[in-house]
Parts: C-alpha cells; structure tokens; sequence
C-alpha cells in the first residue's frame, strides 16, 4: 500500500517537495490557501483557496517554510494528529553525503556561496542550495560529493534535529520578530542547526551565537584566533612602517585582507566562516585559489555604475537592519554615503541604526512602508533626510545631491513586499534608474 502525503503550501519549496515525493511512488494531495494556477503535475490532487484543515487521512504532512506553525491548515493538521515535517527532514532522510549548514541573520547566501565555490572549485561536487536559490530536495544527486545549505528561522523551527558534518550560525540581530514574537525563541530557532552538528562555527564577535554543550566548537571574529583550529584576523608588519591584515587559523596566515575578492568588515567575517565550514575538506592552497576567483552575489553590495564620480552601489538583498548596519559598518567615516533605505521593516526597532549614521551617511533618502520610522531616526541623529515616492525618484533625488567620491547605497534595512515582489526586482529597478542617470548624462553630452 503506498504512501500518502499532505504539502502544505505550494511556493519553491511546495514544488520540490511534490517532485521529490512523486519521485519515490508517494501519492499527493497540495494544499494552499490561495486561488488556483496552472502546475505541472498531472498526477497530484490540488485544493486550492483552502481555509480550514480538510480532515484527510494522510501519513504525514511537509510544511513550506513560508507559513507560520499558528497557519490555519498547519495547526488544523496538527491538531488533527497528522505528523509535521520539513523538506529539510526529507533531504536528511534521503541524503548520503556530508551536509554542510549555513543560518543567521546575515551574510547566509555569500557564505553558502562562498563555501560551495571553494569546494567546486578544488574540484569537489558540491551542491549549493537551501533557502538560498536552489530547493534543498532539487539539489539531491548521485554524483555530489558534498552539500552547503543556507538555512532560514523558518526552516530550522519545523526541522528535526540534523547531523550537519559542520553547522554555523554567522550572526543574530532582530529579524522576522513578527513571526518569532520575540528575540529569544527566534535565537533558539537559530540555534536548533546546532544540536547533533560534527562541528559547531561560531561568530566570536556576536555571543548569541555561541553553541551551548558542543563537543567541537570552532569559532572565527575579526581578532586574533583563540586557538590553533579558530580563524581571525592579525597585524602584519611588512617594513618599518607599514601595518597590513592578515586573515589567518590560528597563527597560520592564509592571505592578506587586501587580496579578499569582497569588501567591506563584514564581508571579511564572511570570508572566515566560509573558510572554517571546509576547512576540514580542503588545503590552504585550494582555499587561495578558491577565493582568487569569486566574484560575489548580485544585489549585495554590488557596485552599478559611477555617475558623475559617485558610486552606486546595490545592497538590495540587505532586507533587515543588521545587513544595512553590517554594510554601513564596513564603509569608512567620511560623511561621503547617501543611503536609500525603507520597505516593510518587519515590526523591528529601527533605532539602532543610528549608531552607523553618525559620521558615514550625509542623507538619507527613504522609500515605502516604514519610511518615515527611519526619517525618525536620521532625526535623532541630525542627519539630512526625504522622503521619496518611488525607489526611481530616490535614485534622481541622490544624484542631486551626490558629489564625486560619494558611495549612493541601496541598503534598505527593511523587506521589498510592500512595494516589489522580491529584493532581485528592487535591486533590478534601482540598477535600471542608475543607467538611465547614464543614459541621460551620455544624450547630453556629459560623459
């Protein structure tokens, strides 16, 4: 007798989850509060704009990450006794090769990338996924020797425990407290790809992230490594004179930070939890020539174009305060950034952006839903701002005021949905805007 499944909620992870599951002979019944579209699957039964949990018999239920444990269809099914798990569950149980877990608040994609390009790139198969790109369940293949996976909140508080051969959690600041409630259960959410981890990563410069009872803690911070087996930051002398950073384990110096293909503090830290996630699968000299030719993500701190001497950068994917902090952080205080920022800030406090304004940011220009919470802040700090209607009259806003040797920075702080439907069409729309300022130097003769 086969088996039969529940999929509740029918986005990315829904679809993957119906074509892993058909894969193995288990017959499907989606679920899906919303109204009914085209799918691919013939053989699998839909009920589309699905309020209440049917009561049907099923052997298990798998949960998309995107709705909360209190969503009409997932309590109904758990009050009904139905088993919940994840796609995450399903990949474990159907995996063969070390698994390799990236979660936090910030950096998980550049570090999932970064880590997988490593171990590609020395010649490992090696796939990349998870909440980033790429299904975990699509991901599944024979010839893969290895797996990275960036992990959400969402994800890991539906999960069982995992055996990840290394876990790491890069960083916590408030983020999805609409979801989570509060700062607490949203750190243990974190916190669960700890639990039956190989070996546990950890940020030295953020203590929410420390594992709790771990046997095999290895940990990396822009400071000098505690230990033979950490990762860190150290001074160099090179002459007399000259002060140069070196990133290193222990006091083993692997490059200096001036050959890093990312900029920025915070992308140094990034660097490091990726190099402590393979380091146990690949040679100093296969992780030099890894990070040689990484080129980094679109939409995160990714430069558009120089207009009239200012830079444009667009860090659209930064959707919560850390990230924009983290990318102010790492910009140097000379009062030269215009900041565009705004969107749906999720119920956080946006406040402590206030302690990167001071001294980096000249204007900042706001757009969308929580605008105006962050025009209250610039306030605080006597920073200039204004309010735009749209992210294109930002854009024509910052040239006005944009001298040369100014950084424009699409840092929003905040999530796209109340304007865009993603942060890729945000950081899309702001790139077109750049080029049209471009475009209309050019017809004037000004380039």
């Amino acid at each position: 007798m086969s088996m039969r499944a529940a999929v509740i909620g029918f986005g990315v992870t829904g679809e993957s989850v119906v074509r892993h599951l058909r894969g193995r002979g288990v017959d499907v019944v989606v679920l899906d509060t919303r109204a009914s579209r085209q799918t691919q699957f013939d053989d699998v039964s839909f009920m589309w704009e699905c309020q209440r949990w049917p009561g049907l018999s099923v052997d298990f239920a798998v949960v998309s990450p995107g709705l909360s444990l209190e969503h009409c269809l997932v309590a109904g099914a758990a009050a009904a006794g139905v088993t919940l798990c994840s796609d995450i569950d399903l990949f474990f149980d159907a995996v063969t090769a070390p698994v390799l877990g990236v979660t936090g608040t910030n950096g998980k994609s550049t570090v999932v990338s970064l880590a997988g390009h490593l171990l590609n790139s020395a010649g490992l198969s090696c796939g990349m996924g998870g909440n980033l790109g790429v299904a975990a369940l699509d991901l599944l293949a024979p010839e893969h020797q290895c797996y990275v996976l960036e992990l959400s909140s969402f994800q890991l508080e539906r999960s069982k425990q995992q055996p990840f051969q290394a876990a790491a959690v890069l960083n916590l600041t408030e983020d999805h407290l609409d979801r989570h409630g509060d700062m607490q259960r949203y750190a243990a959410a974190k916190h669960r790809i700890y639990h039956h981890a190989e070996r546990c990563i950890y940020n030295r410069q953020d203590p929410l992230t420390q594992p709790q009872d771990a046997e095999r803690v290895v940990s990396f911070g822009l400071d000098q490594p505690p230990s033979t087996q950490d990762w860190g930051v150290v001074e160099s002398r090179s002459g007399a004179a000259t002060s140069e950073r070196a990133l290193t384990r222990g006091t083993q110096v692997l490059c200096m930070t001036q050959a890093l293909p990312l900029t920025g503090a915070h992308n140094e830290l990034n660097v490091l939890a990726a190099c402590a996630l393979v380091d146990e699968h690949l040679s100093f000299t296969q992780i030099r020539a890894g990070l040689g030719a990484f080129t980094g993500l679109p939409h995160r701190f990714e430069t558009v174009a120089e207009v009239d001497g200012a830079i444009y950068i667009n860090d659209s994917k930064a959707t919560n305060l850390g990230a924009t902090m983290a990318a102010l952080a790492g910009m140097p205080c000379t009062d030269q950034v215009i900041l565009i920022a705004g969107g749906d800030a999720k119920g956080v406090d946006l406040s402590p952006l206030a302690d990167v304004l001071r001294g980096r940011v000249r204007e900042v220009l706001t757009i969308g839903r929580d605008g105006p919470a962050l025009g209250a802040v610039a306030d605080q700090t006597g920073v200039a701002h204004r309010a735009c209607d749209s992210l294109a009259d930002a854009v024509r806003a910052a040239h006005q005021v944009a001298q040369a040797g100014d950084s424009v920075l699409l840092s929003p702080a905040c999530a796209s949905l109340d304007m865009f439907d993603n942060y890729m069409q945000r950081g899309e729309q702001f790139a077109a805007a750049v080029r049209s300022l471009t475009a209309n130097a050019s017809d004037a003769g000004l380039t």
